[in-house]
């Protein structure tokens, strides 16, 4: 069975959920990586008073399973509309999105009990229908949680990588109008999210004047690391554990924010030019009041 669904996550709820009961907007976030990029934006929501940030926005980073690696543009784009459907289906038309295989099998009132009160159901009923909607990367849970959270306010954004190596200049292109037509915010990081990491640990205009090049180039330097991110691992050494929000970059936010302007920021830009523009984000998220 082809997986038909994407929104997934082992661990899908914070620690401390009730911090949101106030919040306004949230910004919903589809990014290409599986794991840097949630853990900064986690961080981010997590800091958000230390930042200046005020509690009634919030930031979501749209989680996929672990062994997706589904991440070119396309698919960060798609990931993110899996979330705009979800929000537009009725409580009564969850079913719907079950596979008809599905409801063939299982019956709707059965189905409807599991989204409902999957709680009435007999344990080794659920888990053996749990165990098949996995296959399709179903996360009942998972799409229950983000449903929670519908705000009028809320904005729908990517963050993709230029990465000249796998995403042409062509498709870059088509997916940043793509974006503007359906008033998508996107966000690029020329050449990878290790650059905007790069800008919280060194002023990269000044340490790196005579090597602009090689950063935009970002080539292969060791099995696991590009140019930047050796970098980055060089001033930082993030590990097994992750990237250490809170020491390595959450005291230097706002310089990071300061250092980007003195790049590109323009999305269509940000096809050529080195550059970062999350700093958009987080200045918005900074203004919201």
């Amino acid at each position: 069975m082809i997986n038909k669904f994407r929104l997934s996550a082992n661990v899908y709820e914070r620690e401390n959920d009730k911090e949101r009961e106030n919040v306004q907007k949230i910004i919903f976030l589809s990014v290409e990586g599986n794991k840097t990029e949630k853990e900064y934006f986690e961080g981010i929501s997590r800091y958000r008073e230390r930042l200046g940030i005020t509690s009634k926005v919030d930031v979501e980073v749209l989680k996929r399973h672990r062994k997706d690696t589904n991440s070119a543009p396309q698919q960060v784009v798609e990931l993110l509309e899996e979330y705009l459907r979800l929000r537009e289906i009725g409580d009564e038309d969850l079913v719907k999105e079950i596979p008809k295989e599905f409801v063939e099998h299982y019956g709707i009132q059965f189905i409807k009990n599991y989204l409902e009160n999957p709680n009435n159901i007999p344990k080794h009923e659920r888990n053996e229908f749990n165990t098949e909607l996995q296959k399709i990367g179903y996360n009942a849970s998972y799409r229950k949680y983000l449903r929670k959270y519908n705000h009028n306010l809320d904005e729908f954004a990517i963050l993709i990588d230029r990465d000249v190596q796998t995403h042409s200049e062509v498709n870059m292109e088509s997916i940043v109008s793509y974006c503007r037509k359906k008033k998508y915010q996107c966000y690029i990081a020329n050449p990878c999210f290790e650059f905007w990491l790069l800008l919280h640990l060194s002023d990269v205009k000044i340490e790196y004047s005579k090597e602009l090049d090689k950063i935009k180039e970002n080539a292969k330097v060791s099995k696991s690391h590009t140019f930047v991110s050796k970098e980055v691992s060089n001033k930082v050494n993030h590990g097994k554990r992750g990237i250490h929000f809170e020491r390595n970059y959450l005291p230097y936010v706002d310089t990071a924010i300061d250092r980007a302007k003195n790049f590109s920021s323009d999305e269509f830009e940000l096809i050529h030019n080195i550059g970062c523009n999350i700093w958009k984000m987080l200045e918005n998220m900074k203004k919201f009041i």
